[in-house]
């Protein structure tokens, strides 16, 4: 079996004082994920329990392996590691390991109003552990548990402790830290240079107990070496810069599947168990292709953020074709951004993940003939109307195509009349820049559909009405950049909210059509075809034959 390990794993035990001081001396690496563990406080109390009655815990998976110096972060802690040749990597045993060592050792004195799953004290009067709710505060008979991670200063805290005369909780403390320091975690340590049979391991301890995310299932095999970026929040983070805001990694893995040609609608387990070579480097070689995509929505799809991006799957084959057509011609960004918008709003006879996997498929080396395909999956006719939705959403596609079009009437502020710039609006204030003008009395009113919403800085409904009534001169002007008619405008502020519903939603639902069939190409769909000098090229090959 070319994926055995050569050497059997070493069967070793160490005890959790020894655990602790190994990780705070970076002696142990725990992988960092973005989004933090999966554990809650209940975890974490469950595993001190666990030890305090000497149940079993399960063993650790150790991977030893060269690590440079690097600042590692465990939960909220920050320890130094220094560079080893003999480095321990944890492969399975992450969420316990950081519980043990940031439960007994981060500072005191310990929050009162925790914001992480790990602030831990022994409750002295009912003998078992505990954390205080959100609402903050400890009770007298509870020790701080990183105190009982080492006996010396356990000790001496207890001289001053204000219950230090009450013997029976004493004796529970010193009996609790004792089992706390001494209890013996087994663990197992893999040697071995092949990262294919690691990636085989993790992948199988990662089906048992609180399962990691795939996108930190992907930091935690391919986050340790190679060429920056490596893992899914390095891959966010460089292309945040880009100006569309930030992708989101769930996203991303699946473009990074699509760039080596996998079916970006499988399971991401499965490519990393049989393809576990290919998603390796694949964050730093997706990097100048998502770049590239990302200035393509901008300048030749009329996308100025991600959070409008009405389908976030078109970034999946556009990852694919930029891999392997970084330069299109101008006439090929046309017709791409015609696809876009089709997937975007065109209503197909496929499922979205059947329309997912085929687009990646049927895109190759060949530029025009690829894009030939592409357009061949969506409907070349316009739809009878564009769908925005009864009700706002700004996590649903109707929702941000509303947004959309809303952002490409260049909206002015409504106080001063000056442009605003939609990408920077976004980024600043998210979702509190889809502004209310009018109130909504209940989620099924009709004041909650989107054509009620304007992009804008926050402004609460009566600093809309506010802002527009002080606008005498220029009114017309600033609400027509908003979508607003006159008509609209007038019926906003004498408060008619049916009015102003039924103008706008017919303004926004026109605009909106408008916006598609510029960048869709309905009405010139019979231009869908490839370049003459590519007709003419396959002519002259044909005729070769």
């Amino acid at each position: 079996m070319s994926d055995a390990l050569d050497r059997r794993p070493e069967a070793r035990t160490l005890t959790v004082e020894e655990l602790v001081h190994r990780v705070r001396r970076g002696g142990i690496r725990v992988p960092h994920f973005q989004r933090g563990l999966l554990w809650e406080s209940r975890h974490v109390l469950e595993l001190f329990d666990s030890i305090l009655r000497g149940y079993p815990i399960g063993s650790l998976l150790i991977w030893e392996h060269p690590a440079e110096a690097a600042r590692v972060h465990v939960g909220p802690l920050v320890v130094d590691a220094p560079e080893a040749q003999a480095g321990w990597w944890v492969v399975d045993g992450q969420q316990r390991l950081t519980s043990l060592t940031v439960g007994l050792s981060r500072p005191l004195p310990l929050p009162t109003s925790p914001e992480d799953p790990f602030v831990v004290y022994f409750d002295a009067d009912q003998g078992e552990f505990r954390t205080p709710d959100r609402a903050g505060g400890a009770m007298r008979a509870w020790v701080p548990a990183p105190l009982m991670a080492d006996s010396a200063q356990l000790h001496k805290w207890m001289l001053t402790w204000s219950e230090k005369e009450n013997d029976a909780w004493v004796g529970r403390v010193l009996e609790a830290g004792k089992r706390l320091r001494e209890y013996v975690v087994p663990l197992y340590v893999i040697r071995t240079d092949d990262e294919a049979t690691l990636r085989r391991i993790f992948h199988r301890s990662n089906q048992a107990g609180v399962r990691l995310e795939w996108t930190d299932v992907h930091a935690a095999l391919y986050g340790t070496s190679g060429a920056r970026p490596t893992t899914l929040e390095e891959l966010a983070d460089e292309l945040e810069v880009v100006g569309l805001g930030r992708p989101e990694e769930g996203s991303l893995l699946r473009c990074l599947f699509a760039l080596r040609g996998l079916d970006p609608t499988r399971s991401p387990g499965e490519h990393i168990r049989k393809h576990g070579e290919l998603v390796d480097g694949a964050a730093s070689d997706a990097l100048p292709a998502l770049r590239r995509v990302l200035s393509f929505l901008r300048t030749s799809a009329g996308i100025p953020h991600l959070r409008l991006l009405p389908r976030s799957t078109v970034l999946v084959p556009l990852t694919r074709w930029f891999a392997l057509h970084p330069e299109p011609v101008t006439r090929s960004r046309a017709l791409l951004a015609r696809w876009v918008w089709r997937a975007l709003v065109s209503p197909s006879k496929m499922d979205e993940r059947t329309l997912l996997r085929r687009s990646v498929e049927t895109i190759d080396g060949d530029e025009e003939e690829s894009l030939q395909r592409l357009l061949a999956l969506l409907p070349r006719e316009a739809p009878d109307e564009i769908d925005l939705g009864a009700r706002f959403d700004a996590r649903t596609a109707r929702s941000r195509l509303a947004l959309l079009t809303m952002a490409h009437a260049a909206p002015r502020d409504l106080c001063t009349g000056a442009p605003l710039e939609v990408a920077a609006l976004v980024d600043e204030h998210d979702r509190a820049a889809f502004v209310s003008a009018i109130d909504a009395r209940s989620e099924a009113d009709a004041r909650t559909a989107p054509w009620a919403r304007v992009l804008h800085p926050p402004l609460t409904v009566s600093q809309v009405r506010e802002a527009l009534a002080l606008q005498n001169e220029s009114r017309a002007e600033i609400l027509a950049s908003h979508l607003i008619s006159d008509i609209a405008g007038q019926a906003l502020l004498r408060r008619d909210d049916d009015t102003f519903l039924s103008e706008r939603e017919r303004d926004l639902q026109r605009a909106a059509f408008r916006l598609a069939d510029r960048y869709a190409g309905w009405s010139r769909a019979d231009a869908d075809r490839p370049s003459i000098a590519h007709l003419l090229a396959k002519t002259d090959d044909e005729a070769a034959e």
